[in-house]
């Protein structure tokens, strides 16, 4: 079942990395519908002021256009994804331009995606790469 979860992950964020904001947030609703398990746990990263832990459909969505709003154009790609069994931790990099600012930014993210039942169950956020190795249990 893991390599279907890296699979799933996999597929998901290959499918959305080459949309630009309003684009991402046209899908989103579709998207997380056919995704995401109903009761999903969205938790943003731990070290960000203003984070939250969301849960539901609504949840997840509200994260994102939360999360998007702050930002004049949004992308990420994908580096790399590594089979945790029913988590899957996906490394990206991300990048922006500040809405207000007109400032660019770059940074690599890591996301863990715990599957349950062929969906995500849950999301956790990452900007620490030993942070994320030990919630999945990884050793750097």
């Amino acid at each position: 079942m893991s390599q279907e979860n890296v699979e799933f992950v996999q597929n998901l964020l290959s499918g959305t990395s080459g949309l630009d904001k309003q684009a991402l947030l046209a899908v989103l609703p579709d998207l997380i519908a056919q995704t995401s398990h109903p009761d999903i746990e969205w938790v943003e990263h731990l070290g960000r002021a203003d984070r939250r832990v969301y849960h539901g459909h609504q949840g997840v969505r509200e994260s994102w256009e939360r999360w998007l709003e702050q930002w004049g154009d949004y992308g990420f790609e994908v580096e790399r994804l590594v089979d945790c069994g029913d988590d899957v931790l996906a490394v990206a990099r991300e990048r922006g331009r500040g809405r207000t600012s007109g400032a660019s930014v770059s940074s690599r993210i890591y996301a863990v995606f715990t599957m349950r039942e062929g969906k995500i169950a849950r999301y956790r956020e990452f900007y620490d790469e030993h942070a994320a190795l030990e919630a999945v249990g990884l050793e750097e």
